[in-house]
């Protein structure tokens, strides 16, 4: 009886642990909207950034007005002096922007502020009432460029509206009011003199907040009057479904978690997150980076990704996730998003090596970019994490590390040179395609092995991965396919830059047709004497006339003088010193748009073969340290069958 009593007492205390929380009594959306404004309602650094599209906006907002469940939230009330100090909080996001204003902004909190509620679950739908109720939304323009500073013609601030005059006619969108984020200029454009069917969602905050029997006479019928929309039964109904579940519905509900635990807390957060918009661990490990980093980690990470998108030339768009990975890369940690790989002393040395991990990041994009890579045809972020790691690790003959001349062109031309090679055919081969982690993790361990050579090392990376399926090395195959890549795809650049290492990296270049594109018309074609049916088809297959044998990088001069002149003409018109020895071809090949069959033979030969002298590894190996990949490392790779390479 004794034994069983002490069992009974010791189950109610763990339920006491476990029941540190309740629900409590639910808010209407008003008093959200209100505990937000007033730093009542904050968010934990464990929150991820907000990721909803104005659609799914609009549809939480039909959701409520067509009386549909939007499931409870979770509160964690921070009470405690030691966690109010030691943690970072972040406000509600106002005024969001993509891409130019995503992030929240961080709020000072010290041991004697007063206590708040910081959100474990619900985030998401909390931002979108508060942004379609008393904020706004910006998104770029269709069909536009995304820009590299913000710019309001291209991404206008948009509120949400509701149209008042009826149900919206689209099945397929799954709504039945129709909600809009509308410009200044859209919604003047669609508001008519005599019927104001728009309703801006901001006027419903504000409205007055009356007993439920004066809603009817003292807020709907005077504001349908002013709009000239007594009449309409529709109108009526949905203006007070709206006001009510804005100002009088209780429907927030939300479980209060009270615990100070923050180990149990963060269990919470991840089982309670485990549904919708999947949490990443990049999302935890940037708040335990947060919460350990003296001063603001999620500043310094959005300070260098804008950096890197908005530098002149540049214009990569590059993660947070990517600039985590990155620095677990240089630091000689494990790069998988796992927390036990994300510990407070690892912090503490990523922000002491921080201004040097910054600096080579900056430094290695644009040594991706003075190799002719742009944001289009970086098919692989993942693939500059080596040159990252290459260039911070690596010393010059005056013990600097390699980052800080790598760009100075009067230096370091053979390693510029190697890390270029291995860079075009890692994004060729799709070396970084699955299994990134792996892949990184067993490159780093053949560069680190292979420091002491004096250039980067290809061949050394190369023999690691023989018969593996990041095999660097290509068949016959594989070449000819490379060489059908058509104008416009992502790997054409990288194609072109790797066949004509010797263009000067300082200049930008066109990626231009050679025969012009306008003279492979079926009119032009069918004009064409001494032609047989099989020889036009020829001319007119893509794979012929816009591929890589028809394609060339000109730079600007060049580019401009050409034009859409024929290309015989202006090799022997041109004033540039542009031959047809600078496409690698004889004399004897004729330049003539009627002999182009000619043409495209003979340069693909020659392109074939410099192809293979710029890729394949020499046979004999025997000079090279070799570095013997773990079996854990060769399963990774998925080692495949030596007839397939």
């Amino acid at each position: 009886m004794i034994i069983f009593l002490i069992k009974f007492v010791n189950w109610m205390l763990y339920l006491g642990v476990m029941m540190s929380g309740l629900y409590e009594k639910p808010l209407t959306i008003k008093e959200a909207v209100n505990a937000i404004q007033t730093n009542d309602f904050l968010l934990p650094a464990i929150q991820r950034k907000f990721v909803w599209t104005s659609n799914q906006i609009c549809q939480l907002f039909d959701s409520i007005l067509r009386g549909y469940p939007i499931n409870s939230f979770m509160m964690w009330e921070i009470t405690d002096e030691d966690i109010k100090k030691n943690y970072k909080f972040y406000e509600f996001l106002t005024r969001y922007c993509q891409r130019f204003n995503e992030e929240n902004p961080h709020i000072e909190i010290n041991a004697s502020s007063k206590n708040f509620k910081a959100i474990i679950d619900g985030q998401q739908r909390l931002t979108s009432l508060y942004i379609g109720l008393c904020s706004t939304y910006a998104y770029k323009q269709p069909r536009v460029w995304w820009p590299t500073a913000y710019d309001e013609t291209i991404l206008p601030s948009r509120k949400l509206y509701l149209d008042l005059s009826q149900p919206l006619d689209n099945e397929e969108s799954m709504m039945y009011y129709n909600f809009k984020f509308l410009t200044d200029v859209q919604f003047k454009q669609l508001d008519q003199a005599h019927i104001k069917k728009w309703l801006c969602l901001h006027d419903v905050l504000n409205m007055p907040n009356v007993d439920l029997a004066d809603a009817i006479l003292k807020v709907v019928f005077p504001e349908l009057a002013r709009r000239n929309l007594s009449t309409n039964s529709f109108a009526s109904e949905t203006l007070l479904k709206l006001y009510m579940a804005i100002h009088k519905e209780q429907l927030i509900h939300y479980f209060n978690e009270k615990s100070q635990e923050v180990d149990h807390v963060l269990d919470v957060f991840i089982r309670t997150n485990s549904g919708g918009t999947k949490l990443a661990f990049s999302d935890l490990l940037m708040s335990i980076a947060v919460a350990n980093w003296n001063g603001d980690f999620r500043k310094e990470i959005e300070n260098l990704t804008n950096w890197i998108y908005q530098s002149q030339d540049l214009g990569f768009y590059i993660e947070r996730d990517w600039i985590l990975k990155t620095a677990l890369m240089l630091i000689d940690e494990d790069v998988r998003f796992k927390v036990k790989n994300f510990t407070a002393e690892r912090v503490q040395e990523i922000q002491t090596q921080w201004d040097n991990i910054k600096d080579c990041i900056k430094e290695t994009f644009k040594l991706v970019r003075k190799f002719g890579v742009n944001s289009q045809s970086l098919t692989s972020k993942n693939a500059v994490i080596p040159i990252c790691y290459y260039l911070y690790h690596k010393h010059d003959q005056n013990g600097n590390p390699l980052y800080l001349t790598i760009n100075d062109l009067s230096k370091q031309t053979e390693q510029r040179e190697k890390i270029s090679q291995w860079f075009y055919m890692v994004l060729l081969k799709g070396i970084f395609g699955g299994q990134a982690d792996s892949i990184i993790s067993s490159m780093r361990k053949v560069i680190k092995s292979n420091m002491s050579e004096p250039l980067f090392p290809l061949s050394q990376i190369i023999k690691a991965y023989e018969a593996t399926n990041k095999d660097l090395r290509f068949d016959d195959v594989y070449i000819e396919n490379i060489l059908n890549i058509q104008y416009g795809e992502a790997r054409c650049r990288t194609v072109l830059h790797l066949l004509f290492p010797e263009l000067k990296a300082t200049e930008n270049f066109h990626i231009d047709h050679l025969h012009p594109k306008a003279n492979f018309t079926k009119k032009n074609i069918g004009n064409l004497i001494n032609h047989t049916d099989e020889q036009r088809k020829f001319y007119l297959n893509p794979n012929h006339w816009n591929s890589i044998s028809n394609l060339h990088l000109l730079n600007d001069s060049l580019n401009l003088s050409k034009s859409d002149q024929s290309l015989d003409v202006w090799i022997n018109n041109n004033t540039c010193g542009f031959t047809s020895r600078d496409l690698l071809i004889d004399d004897s090949v004729s330049l003539s748009f009627t002999c182009f069959e000619d043409f495209y033979n003979a340069r693909r030969k020659v392109l074939k073969q410099r192809f293979k002298e710029r890729v394949f590894v020499l046979e004999d190996q025997s000079g090279l340290s070799s570095v013997i990949l773990s079996e854990d490392e060769l399963d990774d790779l998925e080692v495949e069958d030596s007839s397939m390479v």
